[in-house]
């Protein structure tokens, strides 16, 4: 059931996510025939601080106020609660945290935020 290189090349380039979808669902339904089907309520929060002076070209930055910025820190903390309460209320059970990490900020500096 694996793909080749090929073949998986060509679901990456595709646009039909239906038949994408269709192609996973019979491998699902390979694996596991007894047709129970689950799924997790989660949320994807990218928690970067960024600083779009210093690194223009990372499309992955979203917002800097500056390593000084003690209220960009509070307001991010509140923003985060609400979404962190927000996912419990819809049934939510997870929550991914990423995003990128400033090169000059070291560990000192995010242990006090």
């Amino acid at each position: 059931m694996s793909l080749t290189k090929q073949q998986a090349l060509e679901m990456f380039r595709s646009d039909d996510l239906i038949g994408i979808g269709m192609e996973a669902d019979a491998v699902r339904r390979k694996l596991h025939p007894e047709g129970t089907v689950t799924y997790i309520i989660d949320r994807n929060i990218n928690y970067t601080i960024s600083a779009p002076n210093i690194a223009p070209s990372a499309r992955f930055i979203v917002r800097w106020k500056g390593p000084a910025a003690a209220e960009a820190t509070s307001s991010i903390s509140i923003r985060f609660t609400k979404r962190f309460a927000r996912t419990v209320e819809l049934g939510g059970t997870g929550v991914l945290m990423q995003g990128g990490l400033h090169p000059d900020l070291k560990i000192d500096w995010h242990e006090r935020c």
